[in-house]
This record gives C-alpha cells, sequence and structure tokens, in this order.
C-alpha cells in the first residue's frame, strides 16, 4: 500500500523517507510547490531527477541563473552527500506529476528487475 506524504524541507521528513524505502514501500509526495526554481535542492538530489526535466513536463523553461543551475547546485550537492547530509534514493525509480498550474507530485517506487 503507497503512503502520501506532504513535503516538508526538514531532516525528519528525509529521515521518514529513508525509512520508507528501506522496507521498500511505495509513496507519493505532494511538495506543495508550483514553480520549479522553489524546490529545494536536496529533494532534488533525493528523487534524482532534474530541475529541466520536471520544467519540460510543465511546458515552461527554467528560469534559473545558468551558472547556478550547472555549476553551483551540483557542487553544493556533491558536497552536502559527502559529508551525509543529502542522501539519494537508491533501488527507487520516480515519476512526476507536474500539470501547468499544479503542484509538483513525486512517486517513488521500489525499481524491478527487468526481463
Amino acid at each position: 500500500m503507497e503512503k502520501t506524504l506532504t513535503f516538508a524541507n526538514t531532516d525528519q521528513f528525509f529521515h521518514q523517507l529513508n525509512e520508507l524505502e528501506s522496507r521498500q514501500e511505495e509513496y507519493y509526495i505532494d511538495t506543495g510547490i508550483l514553480e520549479v526554481r522553489d524546490l529545494p535542492l536536496r529533494l532534488i538530489n533525493h528523487v534524482g531527477i532534474s530541475k529541466d526535466e520536471i520544467a519540460h513536463l510543465q511546458h515552461k523553461a527554467l528560469e534559473d541563473n545558468v551558472w547556478i543551475h550547472e555549476y553551483l547546485e551540483p557542487v553544493m550537492a556533491r558536497f552536502n552527500e559527502m559529508i551525509g547530509r543529502y542522501v539519494p534514493a537508491r533501488g527507487y525509480e520516480f515519476t512526476v506529476e507536474a500539470e501547468d498550474y499544479d503542484t509538483i507530485k513525486f512517486h517513488g517506487r521500489p525499481k524491478t528487475t527487468g526481463d
């Protein structure tokens, strides 16, 4: 049975995600966020889907500064992974529901072994 979570940019929320993933449970995250540029880097890093991909689903252009988006954010994400603050989901696949004027939602489920 999948669980629906409301996003909160806290350590407790990400700890809850890691617990669900350790039990191989399916879940939905309703971020409550309308614009891609407002998504926290920690969440983007966890699900492994780029802001560009989400903006494309919304039929919008990413309005962030290119230098920040392509250089600074990856360095920040890598550093936070090294110190253990960001933990990307392992063994999970995600889909994004991002309609034009609706909040961004993520659906996480364990990866299935294909034929």
